[in-house]
């Protein structure tokens, strides 16, 4: 399940390099990959149409290329746009079925988790976790969280992946999966 953003592009990649190497202060990678996910695919949830409106007055997200969009949407049809910054290298992947990931390439998982969790907490979101479980891929650790929707609003379920590994493509994909 993690994506490969390593090949999302050598200009995005030399780009965050500049940046970093200008001195400018290195925000924190986990609190932007979740900011970036609650602003866009929780929030939008249950409204797609709203959620591409958002990204539309949004002019730090850069759309990516159907070629570039590929590496990220691994077989699925969607839509990515960078949202790469001081923090790191992070996209926003929109998929035809109404499912809406983001994408931190470097992110600490326990610190996204704990993130993540913190806000849930504070907004009082009527979700529970269903699920916590670790798989080894390729010698990879991946932690999934599994949340599911209670109430009588629209039914979608939201799936945190993370790695504490160097070695895998993305350290963090927070992912809403809505009627589920």
């Amino acid at each position: 399940m993690l994506i490969a953003l390593r090949r999302s592009g050598a200009l995005i990649f030399l780009t965050a390099l500049l940046v970093l190497g200008a001195g400018v202060a290195r925000a924190d990678p986990a609190r932007e990959v979740v900011g970036l996910f609650v602003q866009s695919c929780l929030k939008y949830v249950e409204s797609p149409a709203d959620l591409m409106d958002w990204i539309d007055s949004v002019p730090q997200l850069r759309k990516l290329s159907p070629r570039q969009s590929q590496q990220f949407l691994a077989g699925r049809r969607g839509t990515v746009w960078s949202a790469s910054n001081d923090a790191g290298l992070f996209a926003l992947t929109v998929y035809d079925d109404d499912s809406c990931s983001v994408m931190g390439q470097r992110a600490n998982a326990t610190e996204v988790s704990q993130v993540f969790s913190e806000y849930l907490r504070r907004k009082n979101l009527p979700v529970d976790k269903i699920g916590d479980q670790t798989k080894y891929n390729r010698g990879i650790d991946q932690r999934e969280e599994i949340y599911r929707s209670r109430g009588a609003g629209m039914l979608y379920e939201v799936v945190l992946v993370t790695s504490k590994s160097q070695r895998a493509d993305a350290q963090a994909v927070l992912t809403t999966r809505p009627n589920r």
